[in-house]
């Protein structure tokens, strides 16, 4: 997004600043000014200006090499560090706007972060685990690392951007909701940094307080307000920042001057040791209402230093109004927050959009240069916070805050607290904000923090002096003094409050903080490490009845838990998939705990209980008469495609809509339409797809559940379809190699249950992918051959949930064909990356087992066949076959007829540089297990399984059930019938196939590039 897309409205004049500078140049002012200054420090290590300037052209080299265009949105994952200024800077000089990953964030927020931010390239600090769903990632090298020894690359950036382009992304807290991605520009933050003639930045000399997340806003104006200046920052961890002694010691040994505080640490420091402010000539605080005695007790303590009280939303690059602090203030008296900041506009307005008097209150609407371009791929949310006004006679464009605030009779603005804070109580309007600033007034108190839990208040409390009891009984007194009987909070005593790596209180896990605040009592040493291992994954510490799903994990989170606990509890790597089968069936983690504990005193794991798979595969619907009109799949006019959000989807859609008309509808698994709509766009975007504006007319997204009845959909959506689909093409399936039948099943058979219910009555053709492993057992089972009419069989040795339940579903399919439904069920091999680019969807299984035996340097000596059909062409084939042949209960092997083996992957591998050794088959295994354990976020992981447990009613493992010799050979016959004539042809797996797969993961990243080794000099003689 840029400002272009902003309506034009009137800005005030602002202070004379560089407004139309970008970040990068300003900062290549200062490397040229003073190339040799120090402009960052952390823990002993420290880049100079012209090292950091160096760096990050390396960074910015190597994306633009990556083939990442200007413009687009880069995640920068991980923490706090010297490398992350590196990344960010990085990625700004190669044109690109960086979008702040923290590695202290849950897994759950960081896919909806990367999501929504329309990430797909990410850049990685050393130590950070690659978040899900970018295709292209570059790793920063430690500062400690020598530059010398890498290949060169050219020191080029992209073309300068101008000031209104975006230059981060930063999510809002999303403490209600879906994090809210909200786009910031260059503008934006130059203005926080050098437009505000009254209270002069940073400069040459001052050393900067560099204490928070990458996520945090407060991180914005510290690294800004430093590298933009001249000045260096002083980088302090945050066991550290949230230590007032600890705080004090850095302060004072790194000489900082000038120092960007949250309120909640402002507030701690103050209350136990103000004095450790006392060296700075500059302390500010911001994102929370400001205290008055406490504030007024820093002056005290700190005569020389400046105290300044900052208020902004996101939405205004952090800073929108400023208050100096001249005097202290009154402690019955909030501290103000002032006036508009530097090129920045502040108006409070009445409900109906006009100007309030004077002393009368209002909801506060702040603008000016700050102002963001809105939230990123959502216009209906933009245009409602996002609003132009007519202030004093002329448009003006402004954000609504939800802050409630008065303007005072001399200009100064004053905070009164957040509209969304005001609730009703039996007759009575309650002030939430001002049921905490009381009880803050109250001498025993330290901080206090006020939530609604159902219809009661709950106020949660430390002492003002740590350690000292909270005198509960008089603080109820006190509160009932002034608030209505029904209003006096529930008053529950803590020792600290939770503060997120925004350096703000966590109101989220304020509640569960308190539960287990008292709870000394020594728990039992599985249920601590478990507890140990969830925290690790999840970034929250878990209470014992915590359902693991409703707490941020999913499937792949499900598998690392359960690789993590194998590995600290010593378990053997057989009881994996046992214990996966617990944790779906007890996911609290007192029940995982139990399962776990079962496990350890077992000689062998529990087998799965058996599946009537007969049973299972009975259709259970009758369908009616065919009703008229009946559709018309060869020149379709309404398609519905599910799956789209997928690698096989994506490139489905782009064929639906390049080779029919169709108007396509995509059922996907979102809160809104217009969610829905981000998520087909990330999609397409993940894998470079791109859609003309014309064929976006014609894509119709709506919310949907693939695995609730209906798929989700309301009775007269699910009719409306019914009556004008001409073509199904069932994509969806919940893909997982680790999870039984009975956990797939809603989503993988009921799914197709639905799908037929809405196709039936107009026989509308289905067409399903579904998969070559529903053939496994034939192989086990001693059948060498299988054509793609032989009756499917052999479920029982199948040995593998996903598997089970495709064979279902094809069997319902099959049930529906015999009532008259036209199906087409195609069974594809291994679907790989376009012919074109070479494109893969790396969570696949045989993705991961290329990077690992790159990382690891050993290969199993296997026969494994590479039958590789490239993801266009698949699209392309089944595009075609269900709109040029008439569907009949016919089954299509989407299969290459000139396949290759493991070794031919190998030998491309080792012609690329990596140096790799053969194992036999079973000691590869042990060397893969002992890997994973020592990685337990290897890719690999949740397929480890496949190569230890063992094949039902066959003495090998389920990987080797896929073994040239086991798995039978598939005909082909239909589909070669269906594409004759068609142009249609799959490639070889050959070098040139294959050095373009191994090309795209060296390229993006996911298999580092070997270094081939210097030539040898002869020896001079």
């Amino acid at each position: 997004m840029t400002t272009a897309e902003v309506p034009a409205c009137h800005t005030p004049a602002a202070p004379a600043y560089p407004r139309d500078r970008n970040l990068p140049d300003l900062f290549q002012a200062q490397v040229s000014a003073r190339p040799h200054a120090p402009a960052a420090w952390h823990r002993g290590e420290e880049l100079t200006y012209a090292q950091l300037d160096a760096r990050s052209d390396h960074v910015a080299a190597r994306l633009l090499d990556h083939g990442v265009e200007p413009g687009s949105a880069v995640g920068v994952c991980g923490g706090r560090s010297l490398e992350a200024l590196v990344a960010v800077l990085g990625v700004l000089k190669a044109g690109c706007a960086y979008v702040p990953l923290d590695e202290e964030l849950p897994p759950a927020r960081l896919r909806v972060m990367v999501e929504d931010g329309d990430v797909h390239a990410v850049v990685t600090l050393p130590g950070a685990r690659r978040p899900r769903g970018p295709r292209t990632f570059v790793e920063v090298d430690p500062v400690s690392a020598d530059l010398s020894g890498h290949v060169p690359v050219q020191a080029r950036r992209a073309v300068s951007r101008p000031a209104t382009n975006c230059a981060y992304v930063m999510f809002t807290s999303g403490s209600s909701g879906r994090p809210k991605p909200v786009v910031i520009t260059h503008r934006g933050v130059v203005r926080l940094v050098l437009s505000d003639p009254g209270l002069p930045p940073p400069g040459p000399g001052d050393r900067v307080l560099h204490g928070y997340s990458l996520s945090s806003d407060a991180s914005t104006i510290e690294i800004w307000n430093g590298l933009l200046t001249g000045a260096c920052l002083v980088l302090v961890d945050r066991a550290d920042l949230v230590s007032p002694p600890a705080l004090e010691d850095v302060l004072r040994d790194h000489g900082v001057t000038v120092a960007y505080l949250t309120t909640s640490v402002f507030h701690h420091v103050a209350r136990t040791r103000p004095r450790a402010l006392s060296g700075l000539r500059f302390v500010s605080a911001g994102g929370e209402a400001m205290d008055s005695s406490l504030a007024a007790t820093v002056m005290a303590a700190c005569p020389d230093t400046t105290v300044v009280n900052f208020y902004g939303p996101t939405e205004n690059t952090v800073v929108s109004t400023v208050h100096v602090l001249r005097a202290a203030p009154a402690q019955d008296m909030g501290v103000p927050i002032g006036r508009p900041f530097g090129a920045s506009t502040a108006h409070v307005l009445r409900a109906d959009g006009s100007v309030a008097a004077p002393g009368e209150e209002g909801e506060l609407y702040v603008g000016g240069d700050g102002l963001a371009v809105g939230y990123a791929g959502d216009a209906e949310l933009t245009a409602e916070r996002f609003v132009t006004v007519d202030v004093h006679g002329r448009p003006e464009r402004l954000y609504r805050t939800g802050d409630r605030a008065v303007r005072a009779h001399d200009g100064v603005l004053e905070y009164r607290g957040r509209l969304d804070r005001q609730v009703k109580l039996r007759g009575h309007r309650i002030e939430l904000d001002e049921i905490e600033a009381r009880l803050r007034a109250h001498p025993a108190v330290g901080e206090a923090a006020v939530e609604l839990d159902g219809d009661r208040p709950v106020a949660y409390l430390t002492a003002a002096e740590p350690g000292d009891p909270l005198p509960l009984e008089a603080l109820r007194a006190y509160c009932a003094q002034w608030l209505p009987s029904q209003a006096v909070p529930l008053l529950v005593a803590m020792r600290q409050f939770p503060v997120g790596g925004s350096g703000k209180v966590d109101r989220k896990r304020l509640s569960v903080n308190a539960a287990t605040a008292g709870t000394a009592a020594p728990v039992e040493s599985v249920l601590d490490a478990i507890a140990h291992v969830w925290e690790l994954v999840l970034r929250e510490r878990p209470a014992p009845d915590d359902d693991f799903f409703a707490v941020g994990g999913d499937s792949l989170l499900a598998s690392e838990i359960v690789t993590r606990t194998l590995a600290v509890l010593n378990i053997d790597a057989a009881f994996g998939s046992s214990l996966i089968r617990s944790l779906l069936d007890t996911p609290t983690l007192a029940g995982f705990a139990e399962a776990v504990r079962a496990v350890r005193g077992s000689a062998a794991a529990a087998p799965a209980a058996p599946v009537d798979f007969a049973r299972e595969r009975e259709l259970g619907v009758t369908l009616p008469p065919a009703q008229r009109p009946g559709p018309r799949p060869e020149n379709p006019s309404e398609v519905l495609l599910t799956g789209a959000t997928g690698f096989v989807g994506a490139f489905l859609l782009r064929r639906l809509l390049q080779a029919t008309s169709a108007r396509v509808h995509l059922p996907v698994r979102a809160t809104t339409s217009a969610h829905a709509e981000r998520r087909v766009r990330a999609a397409l975007g993940r894998y470079g797809l791109r859609l003309p504006d014309g064929a976006w007319r014609r894509v119709v997204c709506f919310p949907a559940d693939l695995a609730a009845p209906g798929l989700g959909m309301s009775p007269d959506h699910t009719a409306k379809l019914a009556g004008c689909l001409d073509l199904v093409v069932h994509n969806a399936a919940q893909v997982n190699f680790l999870y039984p039948y009975q956990a797939l099943r809603a989503a993988n058979v009921e799914s197709t249950r639905e799908i037929i219910r809405l196709a039936g009555p107009r026989r509308v053709p289905v067409h399903f992918l579904s998969t070559i492993a529903v053939l496994a057992g034939f192989g086990t089972a001693g059948v060498r051959h299988v054509d793609e009419d032989a009756e499917l069989d052999h479920a029982d040795r199948l040995s593998m949930g996903y598997a089970e339940s495709k064979w279902v579903a094809e069997g319902l399919l099959r049930q529906a064909a015999a009532q008259g439904l036209p199906t087409a069920v195609y069974r594809p091999y291994e679907i790989t990356g376009d012919r074109r680019h070479g494109a893969c969807n790396t969570d696949t299984a045989i993705c991961s087992l290329f990077k690992t035996i790159a990382e690891t340097g050993l290969a199993p000596d296997i026969d494994l066949p590479m039958d590789f059909v490239p993801v266009d062409y698949v699209a392309e084939a089944v595009v075609h076959v269900a709109t040029r042949q008439r569907a009949g209960d016919r089954v299509y092997h989407l299969t290459n007829p000139r396949p290759a083996l493991l070794g031919d992957v190998l030998e491309r591998m080792r012609a690329a540089g990596c140096a790799l050794r053969m194992l036999p088959y079973q000691q590869w295994v042990g060397e893969l297990v002992r890997h994973v354990a020592r990685h337990p976020t290897s890719p690999t992981a949740p397929f480890v399984s496949l190569c230890v447990d063992r094949g039902h009613k066959a003495d090998i493992s389920v990987k080797e059930m896929y073994l040239d010799g086991t798995f039978p050979r598939l005909g082909r016959r239909n589909l070669e019938q269906a594409l004759d004539g068609s142009g249609l042809h799959c490639p070889p797996v050959d070098a040139d196939l294959l050095d373009r797969y191994l090309e795209y993961f060296f390229t993006s990243g996911y298999i580092p590039r070997p270094r081939r080794p210097e030539p040898e000099l002869e020896e001079l003689v």
